[in-house]
């Protein structure tokens, strides 16, 4: 008799932990925002040429923007593509060539992890590689020419980001970039020609989709919400999946509000 009770004690204790630790679970799940799936990032940067080569020697630091897509693949591991374009003018001819000016443009793809700090705070990271051209040109004294330099950009970029909203944020981003050109130089040039390298800082703006798929949503109160919820997601229509999204991101944000507004 006493271990038919002790058993059931353990079973209760059991079922209790479960529930509580499933009520923790649904809790911390509406307080926080869900995954981020895709993003668009617009940004302005500062670009400093550095190392003891052309690019160092020669530019002085240039002003650019640049636009990134990405998309979460995996647990919080994302890939995705950017263009970016920096212009500079020309310190010292000697070291760059016979031209007052030049515009370099990116295009890469890249890796990186997302990592969400808390609901105000993430942190980024990744690894890109692509292709590099610049566009150098003459002032009418020099001739007024126009000629390319091509090569291969390999990029670390890291950002910490602000969240305004469930859809926007603001973020800085740190990054360095080394660049391979395909410059045919004298031998006696050594290396002076073969790489190119770049810091810099960016400000941007982030617009954010979010993963509502799964957020616990027991408490609703939008009767639609709740008939749409029921309904097998296979048998939603575009439009009743698109109605659905923006439902549940709409309710989560009024629970996470309320229950904030509790605590």
């Amino acid at each position: 008799m006493r271990s038919i009770i002790n058993i059931t004690i353990v079973a209760v204790i059991a079922l209790c932990s479960s529930y509580v630790s499933g009520q923790e679970d649904e809790i911390k799940a509406i307080n926080s925002l869900p995954d981020r799936v895709f993003a668009v990032d617009f940004y302005l940067q500062r670009a400093l040429p550095s190392g003891d080569n052309f690019v160092g020697n020669g530019l002085s630091n240039g002003t650019g923007y640049g636009i990134r897509m990405q998309y979460d693949i995996y647990k919080n591991i994302y890939a995705g593509g950017a263009l970016t374009q920096d212009f500079f003018s020309v310190k010292d001819t000697d070291a760059i060539g016979e031209f007052n000016r030049a515009t370099k443009f990116n295009a890469y793809l890249f890796l990186g992890y997302d990592y969400q700090l808390n609901d105000d705070w993430n942190i980024t990271a990744d690894l890109g590689y692509g292709y590099s051209q610049n566009k150098n040109r003459q002032s009418t004294e020099q001739g007024g020419g126009k000629f390319k330099d091509t090569g291969n950009v390999f990029r670390i970029t890291t950002s910490i980001e602000y969240n305004l909203f469930s859809a926007t944020s603001l973020y800085l981003s740190p990054s360095y970039e080394s660049i391979s050109y395909n410059i045919k130089s004298a031998p006696a040039l050594g290396d002076t020609f073969d790489k190119g390298k770049f810091i810099n800082l960016a400000l941007g703006i982030r617009f954010n989709v979010r993963d509502y798929r799964n957020v616990p949503l027991k408490d609703a109160d939008n009767q639609e919400l709740i008939d749409l919820q029921k309904r097998d997601r296979d048998d939603l229509s575009i439009s009743e999946r698109r109605k659905l999204y923006f439902l549940k991101k709409r309710e989560a944000r009024r629970l996470r509000r309320e229950r904030r507004r509790n605590n």
